[in-house]
């Protein structure tokens, strides 16, 4: 193999003059790496600079962090390399990949003779370690990947969705190149695709024919289905990706292919699509998932456009998250950001929350828009109290009865793994000390469990701990987005800084709030409670902030916890707040 191209492409060595480069050649060796195997390990002394000629590595902290993924013609390895410490993270091969290394010692006498590749290995360094996790996820997202698209059963028109998979991928802007057995056959000859995994030279043809396309920065999308075994398997080992179609409606059932699957044990992420003619359709979407052995799935109406956009814009980290906070009545401003959504276009792929933001995303995730969101809140929250089940405060002031039936009027049987697009809410372990994320099981429950203001509703007990509203830890949860890495995320914020106060009272007087007076504060338990638990969560807010491309701090200072009358007054000042930062985002972002 000819080294010279892909040392003088490679960032660490792209500016040396020839003879350098020709020197660096002679350091070369070539090392194989199947996808799955490893490449070293965390602890590992650091032996060689990798350099990937084809293929795709994936870096892993040692606390199952994702690092971010090595793609052609990046190194891996450098810095332990030069530092002379031990690797510090798990690297191994997402896909069968080709790498070039050179030896620690020929390495070290090289830049000695040629200090300049010295420096710009040392400015990579510095750029990979200043990058942050939340843009070296998205930037893997965005490179060039290769997906294979397989059927997991019989009655699948594979073609006709990997056919609409790649036209939604080119309408985001993501250039694609389709593959099947067809075109390899015309490129390599007849009968080639059986003998991809037999015959070495078939198989180096392919890797080269390949590494032809990889060049051009373009998306690969495999189309492999079940009458060839041997070309299904060469797509799963080469891609970065499987996405596994099932029909909705279809039991869990095992198959050829994803026999081949297992067998192959490959580290690269596994997407179900399921294709559901109608929202409404039944499918047992846990059973499938455990079957194929998938991370995330999404649903395709098979003509339905705009939902292959959506998943092709997931798949590129182009998808667009919306993440709300808790706040009470404040967060009614969240219906007014999602008013400024829709009329500027703006599309919505993912959506969590926490506690008043839990509500308003299910909504969004349950097909809901504004208009509408608005009047179940003016049913909810206006025109009817289902806060006034008291009881006597043992565990809480209210038994929380009415307002879980509310829940479950508003959102029926749904199930989280049912809706139309990715969902989460979050809600504080009390008995754990942690954040809990929900993204199965009955949505009006985990919905319910995220608003539960401790002392007000009594807590969910869930095996054997006790689960309340989840802003007590985490009241803005762009850690959750950011590690689904689908791409930007907009979060709302209606928090407020501070609030509680008596003025007019100097004291100290521990017993200004009791007397009902004309002197007393109007400060009332609840509000007591609430704002004791929005201090708790309003130490991270700058952190959960910064996971946010665009940060919204709703302008609800003045308004009370649970001033529902103001529900139209809310919704405007979170819309024309939203309008005046969604305009540029959308120049910059979408």
């Amino acid at each position: 193999m000819d080294f010279l191209p892909i040392l003088s492409q490679c960032r660490l060595f792209a500016g040396l003059a020839p003879p350098a480069l020709a020197r660096l050649q002679t350091l070369c060796t070539e090392q194989e790496l199947r996808g799955g195997e490893m490449l070293f390990s965390v602890g590992q002394t650091a032996e060689y600079l990798y350099i990937v000629a084809l293929g795709r590595l994936r870096a892993v902290l040692a606390d199952g962090t994702v690092a971010g993924d090595i793609t052609r013609l990046e190194p891996a390895g450098e810095i332990g390399l030069l530092s002379g410490e031990p690797h510090g993270a798990d690297v191994h091969a997402l896909r069968d990949s080709l790498l070039l290394r050179i030896a620690r010692d020929d390495l070290l006498d090289f830049v000695v003779t040629y200090p300049v590749a010295l420096l710009e290995m040392t400015r990579v360094i510095v750029h990979r370690m200043r990058r942050n996790q939340r843009q070296a996820l998205l930037d893997t997202a965005r490179h060039a990947q290769s997906m294979a698209i397989i059927p997991a059963h019989a009655g699948i028109d594979i073609v006709d969705v990997t056919r609409r998979m790649q036209q939604a991928l080119e309408a985001s802007g993501t250039p694609v190149q389709r593959l099947d057995v067809e075109r390899v056959e015309a490129a390599l000859g007849q009968g080639a695709a059986e003998k991809l995994l037999a015959d070495p030279h078939a198989h180096q043809q392919l890797m080269n024919w390949l590494d032809e396309h990889e060049r051009s920065d373009t998306n690969l999308l495999y189309c492999a289905g079940a009458d060839n075994s041997a070309w299904a398997e060469c797509c799963l080992r080469q891609c970065d990706r499987v996405l596994v179609v099932v029909e909705a409606a279809q039991p869990p059932a095992d198959s050829a292919l994803l026999d081949i699957l297992r067998r192959l044990a490959l580290r690269v992420p596994v997407n179900l699509l399921l294709l559901r003619p109608r929202p409404s359709t039944p499918g047992d979407i846990a059973g499938w998932r455990k079957q194929v052995g998938a991370t995330t799935h999404h649903f395709l109406q098979p003509d339905d456009a705009a939902d292959y956009a959506s998943v092709a814009r997931q798949l590129t980290g182009r998808g667009l998250g919306l993440v709300l906070s808790g706040g009470g009545s404040r967060g009614f401003a969240h219906i007014g950001l999602v008013r400024a959504l829709e009329e500027l276009n703006i599309p919505v792929d993912l959506a969590g929350g926490t506690s008043m933001g839990a509500f308003f995303s299910a909504l969004l995730a349950c097909g809901y828009n504004s208009r509408e969101m608005t009047e179940i809140a003016r049913e909810t929250f206006v025109s009817h109290n289902y806060l006034n089940d008291y009881v006597l405060p043992r565990v809480s002031l209210i038994r929380g009865r009415k307002f879980l039936k509310r829940l479950a009027d508003v959102f029926g049987e749904r199930r989280i793994e049912d809706l139309r697009m990715p969902y989460f809410c979050v809600s504080t372990n009390l008995t754990q000390a942690s954040t809990m994320v929900h993204d199965v099981g009955p949505l009006c429950t985990w919905v319910g469990t995220s608003m539960a203001i401790p002392g007000v509703a009594p807590p969910m007990v869930y095996h054997g701990d006790l689960l309340v509203d989840g802003a007590v830890t985490n009241s803005l949860p762009t850690d959750v987005m950011q590690e689904l890495g689908r791409g930007p995320i907009i979060a709302s914020d209606v928090s407020t800084e501070g609030g509680l106060r008596a003025p007019g009272i100097e004291g100290p007087d521990p017993e200004a709030l009791l007397r009902r007076d004309g002197n007393s504060a109007q400060v009332s338990l609840i509000d007591i409670l609430f704002g004791g638990m929005a201090l708790t969560s309003e130490s991270g807010v700058k952190l959960r902030a910064s996971r946010a491309d665009l940060y919204l701090r709703m302008p609800v200072a003045g308004i009370a916890l649970f001033a529902w009358k103001r529900l139209d007054e809310i919704a405007q000042r979170g819309y024309e707040h939203a309008m005046q930062q969604l305009v540029e985002f959308k120049k910059t972002h979408l």
